[in-house]
């Protein structure tokens, strides 16, 4: 049950709208078998859920602390998840 798998919810700060940050979260996501949302938020943050094995969640972490060539994260923080999760793929939400 997608229940009893790990899930992590993170805020992403720093020039990460407006440069391809959530396609980048995305496809790595789906890269390594996670399920979840990425979403841009009016502060200017992104969100991010993801669901999946504890170390498939330390390598997405690592990426999007990375992020993309055109983005400059400042700070990737673990945060509450506020929305539940299921394991059926990972999506793009509008803001």
């Amino acid at each position: 049950m997608y229940l009893n798998v790990p899930l992590r919810a993170y805020r992403v700060t720093g020039r990460v709208q407006g440069v391809g940050f959530r396609w980048f979260t995305s496809r790595a996501a789906k890269e390594l078998g996670i399920s979840g949302t990425v979403q841009n938020h009016p502060d200017g943050s992104v969100r991010v859920h993801a669901r999946g094995a504890l170390a498939v969640l330390d390598q997405l972490e690592a990426t999007i602390t990375r992020g993309p060539m055109a983005a400059r994260v400042e700070a990737v923080e673990r945060v509450e998840p506020s929305q539940t999760v299921k394991a059926d793929g990972f999506r793009i939400e509008r803001a």
